[in-house]
């Protein structure tokens, strides 16, 4: 443990209430506006997770002000016994003062009985005090994941006509989950598509999966957006998606995994799918559509990039072995 200097003023960490949400969530949106952090889909994340996997939230308080947000937790699709992911964000106007410092041994002393093994945490290019905060407790880089955004508005849907015509030479047919209606025939068809292309999508840790109901569970998350759960098909087969979020009340569409079965890659339909994700938010009158890359991915970074995403600052991502 280091001998880190500790603030005089009275700090105050607790478990994490329900009624906490509304305050944490200014809080990250103050320290990280551009992440969006909604109410609804935190509470969604919070009580759709995984039961193999531990999460506790807290809050710091100063005076009976929430200041502090911070939790231990564990990724379902790269699960590692032992391995835990810690965050901690203290507002601004507190920074500086120690009290990140004992939130970050308070969150060791909460993880010492489930043995862990490893930590991981992240923070974003540009927090200079928290990438120096990371670093010196011997946290070690490994990933980069780069945020991009696109205005639809600004689009030219015109070039990338031949495309389309391309894919229908192949009797390629872009679709959606709102266009083909949900049932647990698709859907399981889809989830069996989803979890293939998850396989090649660049991580630190191997790939663990998620079982069936668990991913079905998302369709129930307030940012569903099925018209924008883009699907490729052909002869009957799903051979390529693109899944697409609708964050309303930032008038934004995330879009998630996209990928394609192997023997369909070089033939631009990754792109394609993007295109038809892009269309669909003009068509709903949504302005804004961004995604995330990993620094790993380098042909889906060149695709974005080529489709005028433009690259915000990383999230970096630190591991380090106890």
């Amino acid at each position: 443990m280091l001998n880190d200097d500790m603030p005089s003023q009275e700090l105050n960490i607790r478990k994490f209430k329900e009624s906490d949400y509304p305050e944490i969530v200014r809080l990250e949106n103050k320290v990280f506006p551009e992440a969006e952090t909604s109410e609804e889909s935190l509470r969604f994340r919070d009580k759709n997770r995984s039961e193999k996997c531990e999460h506790q939230r807290f809050v710091a308080e100063l005076d009976g002000e929430i200041i502090g947000h911070g939790l231990y937790s564990q990724w379902e699709r790269s699960y590692q016994e032992g391995k835990f992911y810690i965050y901690e964000v203290i507002h601004q106007d507190h920074q500086g003062k120690g009290f990140g410092k004992r939130f970050y041994h308070y969150l060791l002393k909460e993880l010492q009985g489930y043995d862990p093994r490893k930590l991981e945490c992240k923070t974003k290019e540009g927090k200079e005090r928290a990438i120096k905060f990371i670093e010196d407790r011997d946290f070690e880089e490994t990933i980069k994941r780069w945020p991009l955004e696109l205005n639809v508005e600004d689009f030219d849907f015109e070039e990338y006509n031949k495309l389309k015509e391309k894919l229908e030479e192949e009797e390629i047919e872009l679709t959606s989950l709102g266009e083909i209606g949900i049932d647990e025939k698709i859907c399981r068809k889809v989830y069996e598509l989803y979890e293939e292309v998850w396989e090649d999508v660049p991580m630190p840790d191997e790939h663990t999966g998620m079982e069936f109901n668990r991913w079905m569970e998302f369709f129930d998350s307030p940012d569903f957006f099925p018209e924008g759960y883009i699907l490729a098909v052909k002869d009957d087969e799903f051979i390529g998606l693109s899944t697409n979020w609708r964050k309303e009340k930032q008038d934004t569409v995330y879009t998630g995994l996209t990928g394609v079965k192997r023997e369909y890659r070089g033939i631009g339909l990754a792109k394609a799918m993007k295109v038809k994700g892009i269309e669909v938010a003009s068509e709903k009158g949504i302005s804004k559509v961004t995604t995330e890359n990993e620094s790993e991915n380098e042909a889906m970074l060149h695709i974005n990039q080529k489709l005028g995403f433009e690259k915000k600052p990383a999230w970096i991502s630190y591991e380090k072995v106890l």
